[in-house]
């Protein structure tokens, strides 16, 4: 038996602040692997990875107005279908919502399938999942029943015009 030993991936962290509480980025092998709401405080000393540093720069600038867009190698999708939900979901204009049955029209598919794909996204912010509503308006998931909160935030950050009806 053979046994092959792999290159060990250069990974990085950082905690930083936001307006909607603690985000922690992780950077591995040249990609964003990681964007997740955290509780953890943000971190003191300032990160020395060049990704890293780009991706809290640019996170920043987003709560700060500036930025509608992110421009960050990302880690792949799991499948090609998230990663046609992930794309979908990146083109939805910033301070837009499209409903969970509307993203799922487009990918030829259904509403539960983008739901369960927006579950699995790790790139919070990077992939904004928090613009896939439900129908009618519903806020539908994002995380746990605290998330619907910080989704309702985001949207509204962003400028969303819609009305949130009682979920």
């Amino acid at each position: 038996m053979t046994t092959r030993s792999r290159a060990p991936v250069d990974r990085a962290t950082a905690t930083i602040d936001t307006p909607l509480g603690s985000i922690r980025i992780t950077v591995a092998g040249g990609v964003v692997a990681a964007v997740d709401h955290v509780q953890d405080p943000s971190d003191d000393a300032p990160p020395t990875d060049k990704l890293l540093r780009k991706a809290i720069r640019q996170i920043e600038e987003y709560f700060a107005g500036k930025r509608r867009r992110f421009d960050l190698p990302m880690a792949p999708a799991a499948s090609p279908f998230q990663q046609r939900v992930r794309q979908a979901i990146i083109d939805i204009p910033y301070g837009e919502a499209a409903s969970y049955g509307g993203v799922a029209h487009i990918l030829n598919s259904g509403p539960r399938a983008v739901g369960q794909a927006c579950g699995r996204n790790d790139l919070v912010l990077l992939v904004p999942c928090h613009r896939v509503i439900g129908a009618g308006g519903t806020l539908g998931g994002y995380g746990s029943i605290s998330g619907l909160e910080r989704k309702r935030r985001l949207l509204e950050f962003e400028g969303y015009r819609g009305k949130f009806p009682a979920n």
